[in-house]
């Protein structure tokens, strides 16, 4: 019969024994905890080994049965503990173990040698253990040389932990704590106190190091972004603020009197502009700098795109709408500088950089500069955006976009953009060329109308040699119109292109019955719109209109314009802009088209009454305000001052 594991587990427990602080016991103490044994005694010495590798107990020969020989030698090592095996054995001795009083020279020397007794025993035990499972036969007498040797390590490592107790009783309570974790199977603590600072290890402290500087910088950029926002939120009310009001009268009146000056009976409305007194200031002004050319790309034989980026940055130094466009100054002869507005082609969406896409015009000083000098890496100056010749999807459910020649640049820049955002509404895209070798944009067109349910292309051209066309050739006509665009009536069209294309498309639109408020037109340099003479005559103040009837100058005297930032003075005879006496007297005023179209040149008058025969650039609530377009504002005869 083997005996249940019970006892051999409280060989462990008294293994520890000798690594408790225990006080000295009289006999009656000892007697509670052993009932039926006899007083302590010294361990007996290690049992001998007899030359078969049995251990005899108390000097007998080894018997046959090795666990009857374990038993007698573990009986004798305990003391008489597996004797007391069903008894309560319950005591202090765990607490004893962790406290680990201090104890007398007696009392140690005692407790060292039953520690080294103990390691020796456990030596022999493992010796026996060895031999025992060494002679084994039966898997049976393995297990029990394996639980001999268990027993054996158990009584060496009780007699080390007393040992090492005794070498300094600071490191006492560790050292228990050590035999106890290990006897439990408890992992021992990977940092030790002693390593801690806050009861943390060194790696917590510094990821709550990091983590609290990372939460400090989200909470510092968090009170910067709001701080931001309410300066722009408070420059926008107050670019935005109270302005006053036009006059009761129809037509807003134009006439500012100078200090001093007596002013004259309110004069009939009339289309002459007026400046009044107080307005609410123009918003900021427009970007103006440099910027790099990063790429050149080639579309056909004449035309050619230019990527622009920031060389400072990721993103563009200003924001612009789908169809605006820059102007571009360049120096193509020594002192002498030129300028040219072209059209954004590329997406509001695309925030690194703006494309421009330019056709090269024997006469164009600008557009040869750029496709003959300009390289990529080059700095190019620009100013801008300018222009109202814009379309975001918000303005009408449906856009019909028609364009000729290098007039298709603003209608890309508004179809990237209504494709970008993923616009739901009807997008009709109409393009005349001369030839199919001039097609720009035509696989990104036919791409795009792959993709987008949405956008319907219709192009007319004429087929060039050696190309594949099967649409319509020629101009686009009334009867493409109609049948490209249903309901051509009731949705929004932009149109822009060469002068005779567009003169053409306006009949046509006419004649299909498109009402002309529907009907926005882009009108810059070479696509400059003729302005219809009966128009003109309407437009032009009376002095004007009766001279050309007379055939004489008209009976305006000379006067000066006084540029009020500039501070110069210069003469204005009456049938010279405002414009070209700035450029006369070295002010700068920004332009493009110098026809009263773009807008580019619009400035504030301050004083004086200003004719004007084309008023397309000026937004009504603009000139209300007092703004006039310096390529159009002629004097009356009165002195004027313009705020530039």
């Amino acid at each position: 019969m083997h005996k249940p594991k019970g006892r051999y587990a409280l060989t462990a427990i008294s293994a520890c024994a000798l690594a408790l602080p225990v006080h000295a016991q009289d006999a009656a103490e000892h007697s509670a905890h052993h009932p039926g044994g006899a007083a302590p005694t010294a361990m007996a010495t290690p049992p001998a080994m007899n030359s078969g590798g049995s251990v005899a107990a108390n000097g007998q020969p080894a018997s046959k049965d090795p666990m009857g020989s374990m038993k007698s030698m573990m009986q004798e090592m305990m003391g008489g503990d597996f004797e007391n095996e069903g008894k309560d054995r319950r005591g202090p001795f765990f607490a004893q173990l962790l406290n680990f009083p201090a104890l007398s020279n007696e009392e140690k020397q005692a407790l060292a040698g039953k520690a080294n007794q103990r390691t020796a025993d456990g030596l022999a035990l493992i010796d026996a253990g060895n031999a025992a499972a060494m002679h084994a036969q039966t898997p049976q007498a393995r297990l029990d040389a394996a639980r001999q040797l268990r027993e054996g390590l158990d009584l060496l490592k009780s007699g080390a932990a007393a040992q090492a107790a005794l070498q300094g009783e600071g490191q006492a309570p560790a050292a228990a704590q050590n035999w106890f974790r290990e006897q439990l199977g408890i992992a021992s603590p990977v940092h030790e106190g002693g390593q801690q600072r806050f009861g943390v290890s060194p790696s917590h402290l510094l990821l709550m190091l990091f983590l609290g500087l990372v939460s400090a910088s989200l909470i510092v950029l968090q009170m910067l972004r709001l701080r931001r926002v309410r300066k722009l939120v408070g420059a926008t009310n107050a670019a935005s603020g109270p302005a006053v009001g036009a006059p009761a009268s129809g037509l807003p009146k134009t006439s500012t009197q100078l200090a001093g000056t007596p002013g004259p009976p309110a004069p009939e409305p009339s289309p002459k502009t007026v400046a009044e007194p107080t307005v609410s200031p123009r918003p900021s002004k427009r970007w103006s700098g440099q910027l790099k050319v990063v790429q050149i790309v080639r579309e056909t034989p004449t035309v050619q795109t230019f990527r622009l980026a920031d060389p400072g940055s990721d993103r563009l130094p200003f924001d612009f709408l789908p169809g605006q466009f820059l102007q571009v100054e360049v120096t193509p002869e020594a002192e002498k500088t030129a300028r040219r507005s072209y059209t954004i082609a590329s997406s509001p969406t695309q925030r690194a950089y703006a494309e421009l896409t330019v056709k090269r015009e024997e006469q164009g000083a600008v557009s040869k500069y750029l496709h003959d000098k300009l390289a990529v890496g080059d700095l190019l100056k620009l100013s801008g955006p300018f222009g109202e010749f814009t379309f975001t999807g918000t303005d009408a459910e449906s856009i019909v976009l028609i364009a000729g020649g290098v007039g298709i640049t603003p209608m890309m820049s508004v179809l990237r953009y209504l494709t970008d955002i993923a616009w739901p509404g009807q997008i009709f895209f109409l393009y005349g060329a001369r030839s199919t070798e001039e097609f720009v944009f035509r696989d990104e067109l036919e791409r795009l109308e792959r993709r987008f349910a949405n956008l319907h292309v219709m192009a007319a051209m004429q087929r060039s040699a050696g190309t594949v066309w099967l649409g319509p050739e020629g101009p686009i006509t009334k009867d493409l119109l109609s049948s490209a665009v249903p309901d051509i009536t009731k949705r929004r069209v932009h149109l822009c292109g060469p002068p005779g294309m567009m003169a053409a498309m306006r009949e046509q639109l006419a004649e299909l019955g498109v009402p002309e408020a529907q009907l926005h037109t882009e009108a810059f340099g070479p696509a400059s719109l003729p302005t219809d003479a009966t128009e003109i005559a309407v437009k032009e103040a009376p002095a004007t209109a009766a001279a050309k009837r007379t055939g004489s100058k008209p009976a305006v005297a000379p006067t000066t314009v006084t540029f009020s930032i500039s501070g110069v003075s210069a003469p204005l005879p009456s049938d010279e802009t405002v414009l070209e006496a700035a450029e006369e007297a070295g002010v700068e005023i920004p332009y493009a088209c110098r026809v009263g179209e773009c807008g580019v040149c619009v400035t504030k008058l301050l004083a004086g009454e200003v004719s004007m025969a084309v008023e397309t650039g000026l937004a009504p609530e603009d000139k209300a305000k007092g703004y006039v377009l310096a390529c159009q504002a002629r004097s009356t005869g009165q002195p004027l001052v313009v705020e530039a």
